[in-house]
């Protein structure tokens, strides 16, 4: 019995790890999964690509421009920030909002939660846009690792076929290339597993803007 042979025994697990890992991948290499539209091949989530929403998507109030000066008032600012943290239950949210309403003179009113919307706007986009943007560098960088996983499983192919022609100098060269594959096929498996978890982020915060202005708007005067 070749040295090859007696270490497949006493190890017989890993061999068909490698085996169902390679399947994974080459699965996923061959599936549409790193990419649903066409149009933006490295978006990986269901939802279309968007990096920014716009004010007639949630807002029927009076009209908002990128130049509004919502950054002139420090009280609006800090609010700002409050209302769009989503570690602040829209609950709280919308009290905080109903409380500067009601500080707020009749005259000035309108104008002032205008304002507060369109700082929420400008400051969900910039939050949105990032996460959108960094969800597509890691699809990138999972193409990316899925090519260097099959090159990997190839190698070890190869090395396999040259020790059981006999090449007994290859024992240690596949177990250091076996622990290394199975390693990265599992780091690999388990980051393409958390991009819908990713993906679900933009759409969560696309829903607390639409609350927020809503709540927003609520307290307008018509």
């Amino acid at each position: 019995m070749t040295t090859i042979e007696t270490n497949r025994m006493n190890r017989p697990w890993r061999y068909p790890i490698f085996i169902a890992s390679l399947a994974v991948t080459m699965i996923t290499l061959t599936a549409p999964a790193f990419s649903i539209d066409p149009k933006n091949p490295d978006w990986p989530c269901v939802q279309r690509k968007e990096l920014t929403l716009t004010a007639a998507q949630m807002w029927d109030g009076p009209p908002i421009t990128d130049s509004m000066p919502w950054r002139n008032s420090k009280k609006i600012s800090e609010l700002v920030q409050i209302l769009i943290s989503r570690r602040v239950p829209i609950e709280e949210a919308e009290k905080a909002i109903e409380e500067f309403a009601a500080s707020l003179a009749k005259d000035k009113k309108n104008e002032q939660l205008t304002l507060l919307f369109a700082g929420v706007l400008d400051q969900t986009n910039s939050r949105r846009t990032r996460i959108v943007k960094g969800v597509e560098k890691i699809n990138i960088r999972q193409k990316a690792r899925a090519k260097e996983i099959e090159r990997e499983g190839v190698a070890l192919a190869k090395m396999e076929e040259s020790a059981k022609a006999g090449e007994k100098s290859l024992t240690k060269k596949i177990e250091k290339a076996q622990k290394a594959y199975d390693w990265d096929a599992r780091v690999f498996k388990e980051r393409q597993e958390n991009i819908p978890l990713a993906c679900e982020i933009p759409i969560l915060i696309e829903q607390r803007a639409f609350a927020i202005a809503r709540a927003i708007r609520n307290r307008m005067d018509d």
